[in-house]
């Protein structure tokens, strides 16, 4: 059975769907949504979303936002997200190791250290939905 789920960014609808099923990273774990959860609301952290449509798996880097699990679906605020054919690897890894070398410098007062994790936990998700 399918359930619609709505992804919502800044920019308006990205995609609407229907799916088997959700994986998604809140800010307590990774979740699994079926059709028939109960209801939730919980805020999501950055990494990978798996959603299962048609028995195949598409891959999804999200950046933060906020899930709002109801009897007819599934709406996903997001910050912003990436399907896994839309991620430059190599920007993601250089983008990695930027936000390292930074991070190793926090000493330097005009270091906003929040920027640089905001930065490498981006670079991680991407890398890590590129590799699925």
């Amino acid at each position: 059975m399918a359930f619609k789920i709505d992804i919502i960014t800044p920019n308006g609808l990205y995609k609407s769907v229907n799916a088997s099923s959700l994986t998604i990273k809140t800010s307590s774990g990774y979740r699994t949504i079926l059709e028939g959860h109960t209801a939730l609301i919980a805020a999501l952290d950055y990494g990978k979303a798996t959603i299962k449509i048609d028995g195949k798996e598409k891959y999804f880097a999200i950046h933060g936002g906020a899930m709002n699990i109801k009897n007819d679906g599934v709406v996903l605020l997001l910050n912003s997200i990436e399907e896994k054919d839309e991620i430059d690897i190599e920007r993601a890894n250089k983008a990695l190791e930027r936000a390292k070398e930074r991070i190793e410098n926090k000493d330097d007062p005009n270091l906003d250290i929040k920027r640089a994790e905001l930065a490498l936990k981006r670079a991680l998700a991407r890398i890590d939905t590129f590799n699925s």
